[in-house]
């Protein structure tokens, strides 16, 4: 059974966003020069961010 669109967006979002981010932060730190050295870094460094804040935060109790 396919699951409701809301859930399925839900869960696919964020991953696609991320790595969206993730493959911008390479491209353009490859291609790129100077400022997009930083726009590459900050791209790069959000997803990295986003898991080690999932990480340490408190485990919330189950439902």
């Amino acid at each position: 059974m396919t699951p409701p669109t809301s859930a399925f967006r839900h869960a696919w979002v964020m991953p696609v966003v991320l790595g969206v981010l993730t493959l911008a932060g390479l491209v353009v730190g490859l291609l790129a020069d100077v400022v997009w050295d930083l726009v590459a870094v900050t791209a790069l460094a959000l997803p990295v961010l986003v898991g080690a804040w999932h990480a340490l935060r408190p485990a919330r109790p189950p439902h």
